[in-house]
This record gives structure tokens, C-alpha cells and sequence, in this order.
């Protein structure tokens, strides 16, 4: 039952991620992304089942997601804004590495799940990105275009 309801939610992901990509809705998209969908999710629940890979993501990191969300529009504010002062300096704005904590510390960065989870939701923005999560120091190498910590977060 296990393997059932992962390889399904594998394929409900997928099958929408195609109509996502090609953006038709027609026949014959519906019978490519099923037959897509059911290829790639029997790839995938394989290779997880021979590999013992579990990448569970926390319940708590969950409720970073509204705020990573939200945080793309004022993001994208700042970057419009940053832009167009590089136009008009005529300087371009290069952005910077920046070395942080993790906010949940060492318990974030240990389990492959929680540092793909961090580094996925602190990477919508588009002024910051993660590089790499350290699981050893508990910290995160990101590069920001305009320093501003909410833009990083959860990192």
C-alpha cells in the first residue's frame, strides 16, 4: 500500500507538471501526460524503492511556504528596482555570497528531506538563492542580488 499511494502522488505531480509545460488542453496532451506520468512514476517509486532513499519533509517546514510565496512579490519588486538603478548608474548590480545559520540549526541541515526542502522554499525568491546547505556546521551559502534576510528565509 505504501509503494501504491507514493507512486500515485508521484504520477498526480507529474500529470499536472506536463499540462503545466505544454500548456494545451486537448486528447491528445491528456493521453501524453497520462502515459508520461505513469512512465516516470514507476521510474521513479524503482529507483526510491532500490535505493532506500526517504526524503520526508518535516510538518513544520510546511508553514515556511506561505511566506516564501509571498515573499516573491515583494522580491520582485526589488529586483525591478535594483534593475532599473543599474540602468540608471549604469553600474550592474552583481549581488553577493552570504554565509547564514540555519535557522533551525543542525537538526535542519541533518536528513537529505529537510536540507532539499530548505534549499527548494529559499530559492522561490528571485533576489536570493540557496548554493549549499552545510549539514556538518548547520549553515547556508546563499547569493543574494539586494541583501534582505527575509528573502532568504527559511535558510
Amino acid at each position: 500500500m505504501k509503494h501504491v499511494l507514493v507512486w500515485a502522488t508521484w504520477w498526480l505531480a507529474l500529470f499536472w507538471l506536463w499540462f503545466l509545460l505544454v500548456g494545451e488542453w486537448n486528447r491528445q496532451q491528456l493521453v501524453a501526460a497520462a502515459v508520461a506520468s505513469t512512465i516516470a512514476a514507476t521510474l521513479a517509486e524503482y529507483a526510491r524503492t532500490r535505493t532506500g532513499f526517504q526524503g520526508r519533509v518535516p510538518l513544520r517546514g510546511l508553514a515556511d511556504l506561505p511566506q516564501a510565496l509571498g515573499m516573491v512579490v515583494v522580491d520582485f519588486g526589488i529586483v525591478t528596482w535594483a534593475l532599473a538603478r543599474s540602468v540608471v548608474r549604469g553600474r550592474v548590480v552583481r549581488g553577493r555570497l552570504v554565509s547564514r545559520e540555519l535557522e533551525g540549526g543542525i537538526a535542519t541541515a541533518s536528513g537529505v528531506g529537510p536540507r532539499a526542502w530548505t534549499a527548494l522554499v529559499a530559492s522561490y525568491s528571485p533576489n536570493a538563492y540557496v548554493i549549499v546547505v552545510d549539514p556538518e556546521t548547520g549553515t547556508v551559502l546563499l547569493h543574494d542580488l539586494v541583501p534582505y534576510r527575509p528573502s532568504e528565509r527559511p535558510a
